[in-house]
């Protein structure tokens, strides 16, 4: 009897597993945008289009970030720790910026 329940668990085990698999594998299509965090150093600031353009500092690649408004963003600026686009000018280091 023990034995038998093993195997009923044990297969029940299995189809879930299989069922999660297929279906985690099914929701990583690019259908929506993926989000990443990115540090480096502000090369150019446009506050009309409110961008900022920053090199990263894993990659070196130069990348356009889009800023909402009233978004605070992390710098490594021991006196200013978090600041407003207004506030960002070119050479300052950025931390943990969300981009997509």
């Amino acid at each position: 009897m023990k034995k038998l329940q093993r195997i009923t668990l044990g297969l029940a085990l299995a189809a879930t597993l299989t069922c999660g698999a297929t279906a985690s594998a099914k929701s990583g299509d690019n259908t929506r945008k993926q989000r990443r965090t990115l540090t480096g150093t502000v090369l150019r600031v446009d506050l009309r289009a409110r961008t900022l353009e920053v090199r990263e500092q894993a990659t070196g690649r130069v990348v356009n970030v889009v800023v909402p408004g009233d978004t605070l963003l992390r710098t490594s600026i021991g006196s200013q720790p978090v600041v407003t686009i207004e506030r960002v000018s070119p050479g300052m280091t950025l931390r943990d910026v969300v981009v997509e």
